[in-house]
């Protein structure tokens, strides 16, 4: 278990996510699921995010705001978070359900 002083991700809802979104005009929003399906659908304002450009986001963001991150179904969007996470990154957010439920909270 980490220390009580270690920096975690947050796993929320995806109306958590929408709030969220909402309150905080600095959150970033990162989908990370295929280009093809990033094209087909997205969050508005959510950019597109692979392993290739983390470390460019990594050192343009700033690291006391909010990051949210979304997949699917919300299993990979935690491995992004820990690596927001493990840069020291304080307010990071993995959406459980994915894009699916975003959609669906949405709608």
């Amino acid at each position: 278990m980490p220390p009580a002083d270690t920096p975690t991700f947050r796993c929320i809802s995806a109306a958590e996510a929408l709030a969220l979104i909402g309150a905080e005009p600095t959150a970033t929003v990162f989908d990370v699921r295929s280009p093809s399906h990033y094209r087909t659908g997205h969050l508005p304002g959510a950019a597109h995010l692979d392993q290739d450009r983390v470390p460019l986001w990594i050192r343009k963001l700033d690291k006391q705001a909010p990051v949210l991150i979304y997949c699917y179904h919300g299993n990979s969007s935690k491995e992004y978070a820990q690596t927001f996470i493990d840069f020291r990154f304080t307010r990071v957010f993995s959406v459980d359900g994915g894009y699916e439920a975003l959609a669906a909270v949405a709608a």
